[in-house]
């Protein structure tokens, strides 16, 4: 190839659009537009060793996916940054999306049926730093004890079954939550600094979140896991009712909780203390 070559405009083997130098994409045997590549799944990142024709079959999904949207009917919903929106049939989780802008219309979001879940769980990322004190020379110091800032995120990892990608990652929380430690006294004079974030009701809020949404996808994967349960993944298929599963009892909590020994109110975390229960 020659110098001049790098700089000839060469067409999308999607579309056919002719593109300059800066306008495409490599695959693994032509070029891609970048209008095309916005068409393509957010989670999938293997564009570069796909062909041609894998690229127009994953296309041909994607198009199936916006189709089935019109049948999607989301009934509750997770997350502040990215937002998972999920549909239940008689109360069983069965299918999900997670929503990147304001419509998940619009971005064409994909369909994931609680059947194809490998794997969910919550990652909690946590970060600390110290906070400094100035003396009467202006000069940082460490309190006595130290005291920190901390700082964490919420993210909510699934695995699936999917032909063009086996993993969404996405952060729950739209900011950081931050906490600052405070120094307290406990019995007989003794001054602790520990830190439980529990203690703090912005983080028993996400935390909260996060267990409402851990198990929305353990009764969904159950369900779907059940024998003879029809799923309704598939964009091209039409929704069948999923059968109702038995009630299962709602787990007693402690009378009281078993830090403080406050009276509990059947809640997640003492009122008291924090504790979790």
């Amino acid at each position: 190839m020659g110098l001049f070559d790098v700089f000839k405009k060469k067409d999308c083997e999607i579309c056919g659009k002719e593109v300059g130098m800066f306008g495409y994409k490599k695959l693994e045997d032509g070029e891609i537009c970048k209008d095309c590549v916005k068409l393509l799944s957010p989670w999938f990142d293997d564009r570069r060793h796909s062909t041609v024709d894998q690229i127009k079959q994953q296309l041909n999904y994607r198009e199936e996916n916006r189709a089935a949207l019109n049948t999607f009917r989301p009934t509750v919903a997770f997350g502040e940054r990215y937002t998972l929106r999920a549909e239940l049939v008689n109360g069983v989780p069965t299918r999900f999306v997670v929503e990147r802008t304001d419509s998940y219309i619009e971005e064409n979001a994909d369909i994931i049926s609680f059947r194809d879940v490998t794997s969910f769980n919550i990652d909690v990322q946590e970060s600390k730093r110290e906070l400094k004190a100035r003396n009467s020379k202006g000069e940082e110091i460490s309190y006595n004890p130290p005291r920190y800032e901390y700082s964490y995120d919420f993210y909510a990892r699934i695995h699936v079954n999917h032909p063009y990608f086996n993993e969404i990652t996405f952060r729950l929380n739209r900011d950081s939550v931050d906490l600052e430690t405070v120094e307290h006294r406990s019995g007989f004079g003794i001054v602790r600094n520990d830190f439980d974030p529990t203690l703090y009701p912005e983080y028993r809020q996400h935390r909260g979140e996060c267990d409402e949404l851990e198990d929305l996808f353990r009764a969904g994967m159950q369900a779907m896991a059940l024998k003879g349960f029809t799923s309704v993944v598939q964009p091209i298929m039409q929704a069948e009712p999923a059968p109702q599963p038995e009630p299962v009892p709602a787990p007693v909590g402690p009378k009281f909780c078993p830090n403080c020994g406050a009276p509990a109110d059947g809640g997640k975390f003492c009122q008291s203390c924090g504790s979790r229960l």
